[in-house]
Parts: C-alpha cells; sequence; structure tokens
C-alpha cells in the first residue's frame, strides 16, 4: 500500500488548541487515502500565526523523502501563500496531493499559487492607490463605490494576465470553446477571480476579452 504524510496548518495557537479548522482538513486526507488506498503514516500539524517559515512543512518533507511517501494536504493555501515557497515544493522530489484538486500536475499547482499572491497583492495595491487618489480630490471615502469599482477592474485585469498561459495549454488540447473551456477549469477547480463559485460561460467570455 502507498504511504502518506499529512501535513495540516492552521493559523493561530487558539485554533491549533481548538482543533477550528483542522477537523475539516483532516477528514478531506483521511478520506481521499481511504478511496484511494493510501495508508496515512504520519500527521504532522504546524500552528501558525504569522507568514514566517513554515518548520514543520519542511520537517514533513523530509520525512517524506525518508520513507518514500506523498505529502497529502487538504487544500493549496495550507502549503502556503508564499509563491517562491511554493515553487521550491514543487521541484521537490516529494509526490504532493492536493485533495480537494487531485488532478493538478505541478504546473497547476504553481499557476494557482502565483495567481492567488499576485491577485490579493494587485488589489490591494490598487484599492490603496484608488482611495488615495480619491481622498486627494476630496471624495468622502466610503460613499463612492465608482473608487472601488476602478480598482477592482484593474485587478481583473491582472488576474486575467495571470490566467493566459494556462487558457493557452487548455486550448492547445483542443478545448476552445467558452463552455468547453468553463467545464475544463472547474474540473481543475480553477478559482474564478472572486475565489468562490463556478466558472460560466459568460465568465470565460469576460475573461478572454480582457486579453484581447
Amino acid at each position: 500500500m502507498k504511504q502518506a504524510v499529512a501535513y495540516y496548518r492552521v493559523s493561530t495557537q487558539r485554533q491549533g488548541k481548538s482543533g477550528l479548522g483542522l477537523r475539516a482538513q483532516q477528514a478531506l486526507v483521511e478520506s481521499y487515502c481511504r478511496i484511494h488506498e493510501y495508508e496515512l503514516v504520519q500527521e504532522i500539524i504546524e500552528v501558525k500565526s504569522t507568514r514566517k517559515y513554515q518548520i514543520r512543512l519542511w520537517e514533513a518533507l523530509e520525512f517524506c523523502k525518508k520513507q518514500n511517501a506523498t505529502l497529502m494536504v487538504a487544500r493549496l493555501d495550507r502549503l502556503g501563500r508564499d509563491v517562491e515557497q511554493i515553487a521550491r515544493l514543487v521541484k521537490s522530489e516529494v509526490d504532493i496531493i492536493v485533495t480537494d484538486n487531485p488532478h493538478a500536475t505541478r504546473f497547476t499547482i504553481h499557476i494557482l499559487a502565483a495567481v492567488a499572491e499576485e491577485q490579493r497583492q494587485r488589489i490591494s495595491e490598487t484599492t490603496k492607490e484608488a482611495l488615495e487618489a480619491a481622498k486627494r480630490r476630496g471624495v468622502i471615502l466610503g460613499k463612492n463605490g465608482k473608487v472601488l469599482s476602478v480598482a477592482n477592474k484593474q485587478a481583473a485585469e491582472t488576474f486575467a494576465q495571470k490566467l493566459s498561459p494556462l487558457l493557452n495549454r487548455i486550448k492547445n488540447k483542443g478545448i476552445t470553446s467558452v463552455r468547453a473551456i468553463s467545464q475544463e477549469l472547474n474540473r481543475q477547480k480553477i478559482p474564478t477571480f472572486r475565489g468562490v463559485g463556478r466558472w460560466h460561460p459568460s465568465t470565460v467570455s469576460i475573461l478572454m476579452n480582457r486579453l484581447k
């Protein structure tokens, strides 16, 4: 039977003690191992309140190398939100399975991490810039939705650019209609711009129009 090492991350000391969020991660990993016949030989929990170095994650990787095991995480964001760190992980000799997106390749995992990081940074930057510009014009913040609308538009355009390589790969497979592309994005569990909901032909069409 194939062996697996589970890596769980909770964000605060309080969550670590209470199990908040931990049980959901464990349920996903345990279910995947049971269905796909993996023996869960070790569970490693990281309690992390900042974005500093994740010591236990690297312990988990070393354990996987010694046991020739697969690293299992419930969701991609449990690995971390630093795209450089994710890049080092996917280049390691350890196989990684994200249980809520098990078909994700190393390329897809890297793309998802890059998109998520860029999206967070761009939204933060454009919102700050738009609000500062509005303040200089004398706009009373909180009473003008146009400021945030501009920021969101800029963030959406950046999001589209980040997904462009993945869209090209999908098209190269012969998947070209907006309906078929939306189905493929959903199959790969690629997050939408808002990070919630599913892709639809209309949202794919909007995305592709932003790239023209």
